[in-house]
């Protein structure tokens, strides 16, 4: 390697292609570590590389060679190389950051390096050596991600008695996620102190309230994996465990096992939800329908770029043609959680006046859905609290109190049975992990598959260090408060 740089260095030849591959290389992996987890795909990997490599080699490669065409600016190859590396990283890094291309920054970039060239052209192959060195910690960073993709569903044992679980009853299951929506006595209760009449709107129309439920995790992709997969993945033994759980995504919009116990008891399946957080993967379609679409999902994504209107969708889902029962996966990004305001009455301000908005949709949604569907099981259930009271992502890493906690996992949680039997089957529903099990127990008439369910704590991350987090155990499954880090 060593004798390879010298070589490099002290050569004649100026390596415009090589320059380009190296600039562009540098922010596709930048951009690729820092967002793998919702880009893993081998559609995204060659999309990228095109975007990122591709152009910049392109670019490299069309000025260098216009240049060498006329004699009088031959000699300045060496300046455009300069203004070049610096210039074009510059511009891909704008939008492997910003997912667009700043202006200003690229001019300045521009200017800065057109004024530095006219004195240090002569060291731009230093400059392809330094971006070289640079690219040594995304290389890291995506091998580390490959790791625990490649592992990353290790986790989720397959059940020889799922496979043969047989529905007696087929209602058609619509399963209600208001994002971040807390429990009663939670929003009751400091810092929230606000009061809803959902709960007992819910109550008044048959549904029975769950108090004590909780979220098992913070976020929702960790959330949900874990509630489709039926079983606790506490970060799945991610070497730098992030909410950005490996392969959640395919979990939650693809094959999991809740899906495949709906698709042997010949369900019709929807997944509805309201923008493309759970599909940027663009993972094999599973689902029967969905309201978005792969060719609707933009390659340069952040999270929400594409808004659907939940309701009408679900209305349309419906209608569909089908002899088949039906599960709906319904998520609405509305209370959602707060976002770290100034101060916890900010905070608390926007997030009762977005309870009152989303309590508004959740009373036409079931109203629709009892209107259109008498024997209805229908389940109620947010996918983590509001974090209100916490007021940024390092508190909550560390946080003991057990107010703040509460904020985090406490979630609400209701359920129309519509007549069918669950009496002592739902004594068990304490977390989201063991959602799908206790519906199918009840379903199939069957207790035995309460056997089999997993434990409800709740799991944290651990700020360990600036560069690694660690597991923590904060609420065992007896809901008292715990700290114990995993091993």
């Amino acid at each position: 390697m060593k004798k390879a740089l010298h070589t490099f260095l002290e050569s004649n030849k100026e390596y415009p292609i090589f320059s380009g591959f190296i600039c562009g290389l540098y922010a596709f992996l930048f951009y690729y570590s820092n967002n793998f987890a919702a880009i893993f795909s081998w559609a995204h990997f060659f999309y990228f590389f095109l975007v990122f490599v591709g152009v910049s080699v392109t670019v490299f490669g069309l000025i260098y060679y216009a240049l060498g065409k006329f004699e009088h600016l031959k000699a300045y190859r060496q300046q455009a190389l300069f203004v070049l590396i610096i210039t074009v990283t510059i511009t891909l890094l704008s939008q492997a950051v910003f997912l667009t291309l700043k202006k200003k920054l690229i001019v300045l970039a521009f200017v800065v390096s057109i004024a530095l060239a006219w004195k240090l052209f002569s060291h731009y192959k230093k400059l392809v050596v330094l971006i070289m060195v640079m690219s040594i910690i995304p290389i890291a960073k995506c091998l580390i991600h490959v790791y625990e993709h490649v592992n990353a569903t290790t986790w989720i044992a397959s059940s020889e008695s799922l496979s043969n679980l047989v529905f007696k009853h087929s209602p058609n299951i619509y399963v209600i996620q208001p994002d971040g929506y807390v429990a009663h006595k939670t929003l009751e209760r400091a810092p929230y102190n606000h009061k809803s009449d959902l709960y007992n709107w819910l109550a008044d129309n048959d549904f029975k309230l769950y108090e004590n439920v909780r979220s098992n995790y913070a976020a929702s992709l960790a959330s949900n994996a874990s509630m489709f997969a039926m079983k606790q993945h506490r970060y799945a033994n991610m070497i730098r465990p992030t909410f950005e759980l490996p392969e959640a995504r395919r979990i939650i919009s693809g094959s999991n096992p809740v899906i495949d116990v709906l698709k042997q008891n010949n369900y019709h399946t929807s997944f509805i939800v309201q923008d493309e957080y759970f599909q940027q993967n663009r993972d094999p379609l599973v689902y029967d329908y969905y309201n978005i679409k792969h060719e609707e999902i933009p390659f340069f994504s952040n999270d929400n770029n594409i808004k659907k209107v939940v309701f009408e969708d679900l209305k349309y889902a419906m209608t569909l043609p089908t002899d088949q029962p039906r599960f709906y996966f319904v998520e609405k990004l509305l209370p959602h959680h707060i976002h770290f305001e100034p101060t916890v009455e900010e905070d608390r301000a926007s997030y009762v006046k977005l309870i009152d908005s989303v309590n508004v949709w959740l009373r036409k949604t079931i109203t629709h859905i009892e209107k259109n569907d008498d024997n209805a099981l229908i389940v109620v259930l947010a996918d983590h609290g509001g974090w209100l009271g916490v007021s940024n992502y390092d508190q909550m890493f560390t946080t003991r109190d057990e107010t703040e906690l509460n904020s985090i996992y406490s979630v609400l949680a209701a359920i129309k049975w519509n007549g069918y039997d669950h009496e002592d089957v739902d004594l068990s529903f304490r977390s989201n992990v063991n959602l799908f099990r206790i519906l199918f127990a009840a379903l199939s008439e069957d207790k035995t598959y309460l056997e089999d369910l997993e434990d409800d704590s709740s799991y944290n991350l651990l700020k360990d260090s600036m560069y690694f987090n660690a597991v923590n155990q904060v609420i065992d499954s007896d809901g008292n408060f715990v700290f114990n880090k995993l091993d």
